[in-house]
C-alpha cells in the first residue's frame, strides 16, 4: 500500500522539530501530527551536537511512527550561502554553464567541495534573469544527511530554511499586496525575506537567539544552559521609557539584556531595508512579520514595532492548513510561529512552489544515478539471462551462433567505421563553438567584478569617518590605467590588445577627525583582514604586515579637517582579472 503521508523535519541548531501532512481533498494541506525537542548547551560549540540531534531525531521518529519512510529535511541558514545574482538572459542551453560560472564567484570554497543548486527568479523575458544560488559545503551536509538515515528514514535531500519559510509565507499570505518583511529569529543566524510582488530577497546575518543567551550568561557569571533557562522561564524585552521596570532586580536585569541584544538586531534589520531599497530598487516594507523560537519572547512584537514603526505580527504558517485537534492543535497553537519550515518542506512535496532549491547529498545523488540507470540494468540482466539460458538449450548450435554473431557483428562494424571521420569533424565543430564562448563568459565575470569590488569595499565601512578618493587596480605593483580617460600607461610597455592582470587594488582616501584619530584606518584594514583569515578571501591578506600595504597620515597637527591614507590589498589567484587595452 502507497504511503501518501507527506513527512518534513527541521534540523536547527538548537531545536529539531518533525511533522506528518497529508494532502486534502481541495489540494490543500492537513498537519496530522507535529513533534519538537530542544536542545541544550551553546550550539557555537560542536562537541557533543551531533549526539543530542542524533538522540532528537530517534524520538521524534518513533513519536510520529514514520521509521523507513522517505523524507525530505531543512537544515538551518548558518551553514548555506545564499546569494542573489543578475545575469543576462540565456537560452536554456547556456543557463547551466553561466549559473556555474557564477556560482565558482560567489562561493568562498572550491566549487568541487560543496553541494549547491539554483533557481531562476522573475519574468524569462525580462533583458537580466535574477538568479538564486544556494551551496553547502559537502562534508556538512553529509553530517546532517547520516544523522537522519541514522535515526530510520530515507533521505530525498535537504531544502534550505529561508526558502521553505518564504514559501510557507506565499501560501499562507497570499492576500498581503504591499511589501512584506518575515525576519525568522534563530539560534545562530537570522534570515530577512523580502516579498514584494514576485519579487524576493533574501540576507542572513549571524546574530540569534543564540546571542542573547550569551549576553545573559555574561552578565550574571553563569553557564550558558542556566543562562538559557532564565531566559526561556523570565525573559522579556525591557519596554523602555516610561515603563516601570520588574520588581525583581534580576528578571528586570535579564529583561534589559535582552532589549539591548535585539536593539543590534533592529541595527541590521535597519541597514538591511536601506540595502533592498538602494541597491535592489525595492519599497520600503508596510508589514512585519516574526519567526523562529525567539520570536516568542513576550513583548518582542511591541519592540520591533515601537522600532521600526510598523505593524508586527507573528508569522502564522498554518493559516491556510488544517490542523488535526488535540495535542498537535495545542502545541501549534502556542507555537505557531516556530513551524514555518515544516509547512515550506511540506508544500515543496505535494506541487510547485515559488523557490525550490534542492541540496543533494551524496547518498541521495548515489540513488539518483542507481535508479537513472535501474531499466538499462534490468535490461542487461534479462538479456543475460535470456542468452545463458539459450547457450544452455542449444549448447550443440552454441559455435554456429557465435560465429553467426561475430560475422554480424562484424557487418555493424565495417557499416559503422565510415561515421568515425564525420564523428571527428563534429568534435571539432564542438571544440571550436567552445572556444567561441569563452569571451561571453569572461564578459560575465567583468561585468559584476567591478561591482563586487566597490559593494564589498562600502560594505565594510562602518562609519563616516573614513572616505574614499582613489580606488586603482595594479598589476606587478604598478596601476593599470592612468589619470586621463583610463589608457594604459606607458610605463607598463603593453601593446593594443595585450592583457594585464589585476593582482592588487591601491586605495587613497581621507579620514577626518574623531576621538580615534588615525586608528580608524587601521580598524577598516582590521576587517578586510579578518574577513581573509575567516575564509572569506576577496583579498589575499592572511599574514601580512600592516605596515607593509598602509600609509596613514597620523594627523598629529591638528590642522586640517581630514588627513590622507593609502592602502594596497593584494587579490588571491582566483580573484586576479585581465584588464585588456
Amino acid at each position: 500500500m502507497a504511503d501518501d503521508r507527506i513527512i518534513s523535519l527541521n534540523v536547527g541548531s538548537q531545536q529539531v522539530a518533525g511533522a506528518v501532512f497529508s494532502k486534502t481533498a481541495g489540494g490543500g494541506l492537513r498537519l496530522d501530527k507535529i513533534e519538537r525537542r530542544d536542545l541544550t548547551g551553546d550550539p557555537g560549540e560542536e562537541g557533543g551536537r551531533s549526539d543530542q540531534s542524533a538522540a532528537a531525531l530517534k524520538e521524534i521518529v518513533a513519536a510520529l511512527k514514520i521509521k523507513g519512510a522517505k523524507t525530505n529535511y531543512v537544515v538551518s541558514s548558518f551553514p548555506v550561502l545564499l546569494k542573489f545574482a543578475s545575469l543576462p538572459a540565456l537560452d536554456g542551453s547556456q543557463v547551466d554553464q553561466i549559473v556555474e560560472f557564477e556560482a565558482q564567484q560567489q562561493v568562498p570554497y572550491p566549487i568541487n567541495e560543496v553541494v549547491w543548486g539554483y533557481q531562476l527568479m522573475g519574468d524569462p523575458d525580462d533583458i537580466e534573469v535574477e538568479v538564486a544560488l544556494a551551496a553547502v559545503k559537502s562534508d556538512e551536509l553529509s553530517e546532517v544527511d547520516n544523522l537522519v538515515l541514522g535515526a530510520g528514514l530515507r533521505s530525498r535531500g535537504a531544502e534550505i530554511a529561508p526558502a521553505a519559510l518564504y514559501n510557507a509565507l506565499r501560501f499562507n499570505y497570499s492576500d498581503i499586496e504591499e511589501t512584506t518583511l518575515l525576519v525568522d529569529i534563530g539560534a545562530r543566524t537570522t534570515d530577512m525575506i523580502f516579498v514584494e510582488g514576485k519579487k524576493l530577497f533574501i540576507r542572513t546575518v549571524k546574530i540569534g537567539g543564540a546571542d542573547i543567551t550569551r549576553a545573559i550568561s555574561k552578565e550574571f557569571g553563569t553557564d550558558f544552559v542556566s543562562a538559557d533557562q532564565r531566559k526561556v522561564a523570565d525573559g522579556f524585552v525591557a519596554l523602555g521609557g516610561p515603563y516601570a521596570d520588574h520588581e525583581d532586580p534580576q528578571i528586570a536585569g535579564i529583561s534589559k539584556v535582552v532589549r539591548n541584544s535585539l536593539t543590534r538586531l533592529h541595527s541590521e534589520v535597519m541597514r538591511t531595508i536601506n540595502f533592498y531599497r538602494s541597491q535592489q530598487g525595492g519599497s520600503a516594507p508596510s508589514f512585519v512579520l516574526l519567526s523562529g523560537a525567539t520570536a516568542g519572547l513576550p513583548f518582542i512584537r511591541e519592540f520591533f514595532a515601537e522600532k521600526l514603526n510598523l505593524p508586527v505580527d507573528h508569522f502564522n504558517p498554518f493559516r491556510n492548513v488544517t490542523v488535526a485537534k488535540g495535542a498537535t492543535a495545542e502545541l501549534v497553537g502556542a507555537n505557531a510561529h516556530q513551524f514555518g519550515e515544516l509547512v515550506g518542506s511540506a508544500l515543496a512535496q505535494i506541487g510547485e512552489v515559488p523557490l525550490r532549491i534542492d541540496l543533494l547529498p551524496e547518498s541521495v545523488q548515489k540513488i539518483r544515478e542507481l535508479e537513472r540507470r535501474k531499466p538499462a540494468l534490468i535490461l542487461a540482466v534479462a538479456a543475460l539471462a535470456a542468452l545463458l539460458g539459450g547457450l544452455g538449450f542449444y549448447f550443440s548450435k552454441g559455435a554456429n551462433i557465435a560465429s553467426a554473431k561475430a560475422g554480424a557483428i562484424e557487418s555493424v562494424a565495417a557499416d559503422l567505421s565510415k561515421y568515425n571521420k564525420e564523428i571527428d569533424v563534429y568534435k571539432g565543430e564542438i571544440a571550436i563553438v567552445d572556444s567561441q564562448q569563452e569571451p561571453y563568459v569572461e564578459a560575465v565575470l567583468h561585468r559584476v567584478y567591478w561591482v563586487r569590488i566597490f559593494n564589498y569595499l562600502s560594505d565594510k565601512m562602518q562609519n563616516d569617518l573614513l572616505y574614499m578618493t582613489v580606488l586603482e587596480p595594479l598589476s606587478g605593483g604598478r596601476p593599470i590605467i592612468d589619470d586621463e580617460g583610463g589608457a594604459m600607461v606607458a610605463a607598463m610597455a603593453t601593446a593594443p590588445g595585450d592583457a594585464s592582470i589585476v593582482d592588487s587594488f591601491s586605495i587613497q582616501g581621507l579620514w577626518r577627525e574623531n576621538p580615534r584619530g588615525s586608528e580608524v584606518v587601521y580598524d577598516y584594514f582590521k576587517g578586510l583582514k579578518g574577513d581573509a583569515e575567516s575564509g572569506a578571501n576577496f583579498f589575499a591578506l592572511e599574514g601580512v604586515d600592516i605596515s607593509e600595504v598602509i600609509e596613514v597620515d597620523a594627523g598629529t597637527n591638528d590642522d586640517r579637517y581630514a588627513y590622507p591614507f593609502r592602502m594596497t590589498l593584494p587579490l588571491p589567484e582566483q580573484n586576479k582579472v585581465r584588464f585588456t587595452k
